[in-house]
């Protein structure tokens, strides 16, 4: 029996046909279906083709302002519909999103004719949003029933042996209060021996997923054509069957799961001595959230226990691995929602003690990962991050000359070099104005099969070993490790295909950032819709042709100031402003000056927020 979801008459109706009616249909497919109705109570159906989106198809939103239809893109984030299209006569589709086939009605026009306008739901709906997102940037929103039934399969099926190895240690997790795909867990001692007097212990445990997952599998397919899981305000996409990812994985308090530990060894000064491998079994004592573990740190009748964890993070922050990697401290955006779907809280999370310790030992271990792959074979997923070239420190460099900041050469750059650089600020606001600027100028990071070093960590080699649960990059780490330590009897130097499976994951990751980023600012937006006229204390964040742009230092939102509502020239130094006549007075504005602002429009269906003055 398969359900199907659709509407008759306008009304939406669930429809059941029969197995034989299936042809290869998964959850989430379009259909077109014949509906019979005889005289009894049940609907008579018949698949008659599974629907694929056109070449030309393009996701929109259908609705009314005052006298004419108008259809706004998702992906245009301009602050007009992209066209004026008539409705046909006896057409109900006013504020519905979905998708139609475009024709240009000329190689330069910009109008479109609707061929086939096929509704998904209301945009009035805020659960919508992740929907949305995740049809405009073509992500897998559900799993096939056979992967279902796999990972099931295997889920019910895994019994621990006797003779697997028990790592008896006193493990723990520290993770998001929300978080379910739980993949990585720490443990830390004082290092007793004689030899190395002040040290520590540092235990990495990470889910043994490759154990579950094999290559070639129905279920490693769809994790490879997924790349990872994508975070949305409100929901997760996983990247394995919750089966896999929410249970036999995810290392759950007082459950044995099997697991991946790297035991390194420090000195007094973070130097590490050496690392080793070892996979078998690990019980975690706790699980902890951030904000829990940080107060376990500080308060007075836990702090003794967790002691060793504060002399850790003091040793780490010194440790050569680490102290020159580069750190912008930005706040997370965080949207907490409603059991209804509505965004009730807008706000940034500042990163604490546990989430730099957490940080700091992952980066560690993949470190460890890195320096034994490397010694022992020639191809595996490695993550490189390139230095800024010279064109985008140019952009930065008109930045720091605005605030009367030292330029930095490009023979000069380092990670470090920008860290120096945010000592010298000591308002918070410009602060983070700057860290968001040197972020913007970043490369982005990839995978590669090739070593070639991280910017950003300033590191010679890395890879991503501690999230496999999410990053399929991580599961194929440790696969790579697995038949490096001749873990496994198979012969797994894969011959697998690592720039094919890099060249995947890269282009997986750049549509998960995307639809993240569309949701988020669409939540942003009908949040921020409530508040409409009033007026804030902002930031002027950037510039382009067109508009400024303002962050807010109320709530983590960056909106425009558009040209019809301010005039404008720009000024002989580059992007600064000479602004004209405005409605109150003459102003001129560069980027870090303070400005109070008027919300004038927020756009749930676009994301886009725009302000006046």
């Amino acid at each position: 029996m398969i359900t199907l979801s659709g509407s008759h008459g306008g009304l939406p109706v669930n429809l059941f046909c029969s197995g034989s009616d299936k042809k290869n249909l998964n959850i989430g497919d379009l259909v077109e279906a014949s509906i019979r109705l005889p005289k009894g109570y049940s609907h008579e159906i018949s698949i008659l083709k599974k629907i694929k989106y056109p070449k030309n198809y393009i996701f929109a939103v259908y609705f009314h302002d005052q006298t004419e239809a108008k259809l706004a893109l998702f992906s245009n984030k301009g602050y007009k519909p992209l066209s004026v299209l008539p409705l046909k006569s006896g057409e109900t589709i006013d504020r519905k999103f979905g998708y139609f086939a475009s024709r240009s009605s000329s190689k330069y026009s910009k109008k479109f004719k609707i061929q086939d306008f096929h509704i998904f739901g209301s945009i009035d709906n805020p659960s919508n949003y992740s929907k949305i997102a995740a049809i405009e940037w073509n992500l897998r929103q559900y799993f096939p029933r056979k992967i279902l039934n796999e990972a099931r399969e295997i889920f019910e099926n895994y019994k621990i042996s006797k003779n697997e190895h028990q790592i008896v240690k006193p493990f723990i997790t520290i993770d998001p209060d929300d978080a379910k795909d739980l993949d990585d867990a720490i443990c830390i001692e004082a290092d007793n021996s004689k030899n190395n007097p002040g040290g520590i212990i540092l235990f990495v445990g990470i889910a043994d997923v490759s154990f579950f997952v094999k290559p070639n599998s129905i279920i490693d397919e769809e994790a490879l054509k997924r790349g990872n899981s994508t975070y949305f305000p409100d929901k997760v996409i996983p990247m394995l069957p919750e089966d896999l990812s929410n249970n036999l994985c995810s290392l759950k308090e007082n459950s044995p799961k099997k697991a991946v530990v790297v035991k390194m060894q420090l000195d007094h000064r973070g130097c590490k001595i050496k690392h080793e491998f070892i996979r078998g079994i690990i019980t975690v004592k706790k699980n902890y959230s951030y904000e829990d573990f940080e107060a376990y740190l500080s308060d007075c009748k836990t702090k003794k226990k967790y002691s060793v964890y504060k002399r850790a993070l003091n040793i780490l922050k010194q440790s050569p691995h680490l102290k020159n990697r580069l750190n912008l401290n930005l706040a997370e955006k965080k949207i907490s929602i409603s059991s209804e779907g509505y965004p009730t809280k807008l706000f940034e999370k500042k990163s604490l003690s546990s989430n730099e310790l957490i940080e700091m030992m992952m980066i560690l271990a993949n470190l460890c990962v890195s320096q034994t792959l490397s010694q022992s074979i020639s191809k595996y997923v490695s993550r490189y991050h390139e230095t800024p070239d010279k064109h985008a420190l140019k952009e930065l460099n008109i930045f720091l000359s605005i605030n009367d900041l030292a330029t930095i050469r490009e023979k000069q750059v380092t990670s470090n070099s920008f860290n120096e650089l945010l000592k010298h600020y000591k308002n918070p606001e410009k602060k983070k104005l700057l860290s968001n600027a040197v972020l913007r100028i970043l490369p982005k990071a990839k995978y590669s099969d090739v070593e070639a070093g991280h910017f950003g960590l300033n590191l010679p080699l890395y890879c991503h070993f501690t999230s496999p649960i999410r990053r399929y990059a991580d599961l194929s780490v440790h696969r790579s490790l697995a038949f490096v330590l001749k873990w496994e009897t198979d012969d797994l130097d894969f011959r697998e295909n690592h720039k094919a499976i890099c060249q995947i994951i890269n282009e997986s990751e750049k549509k998960s950032v995307g639809a993240e980023r569309v949701s988020s600012d669409r939540y942003s937006a009908l949040f921020m819709s409530n508040h409409i006229d009033d007026y804030f204390e902002g930031v002027v964040s950037g510039s382009s042709k067109f508009c400024i742009f303002i962050k807010l230092k109320k709530f983590p939102i960056e909106g425009v100031l558009l040209k019809k509502y301010l005039e404008f020239k720009r000024a002989k130094k580059k992007s600064s402003f000479n602004l004209g006549k405005s409605k109150t007075r003459n102003m001129g504005l560069s980027i870090g000056d303070d400005v109070r602002v008027k919300l004038v429009s927020a756009l749930p269906y676009n994301g886009s927020i725009t302000f006046s003055l």
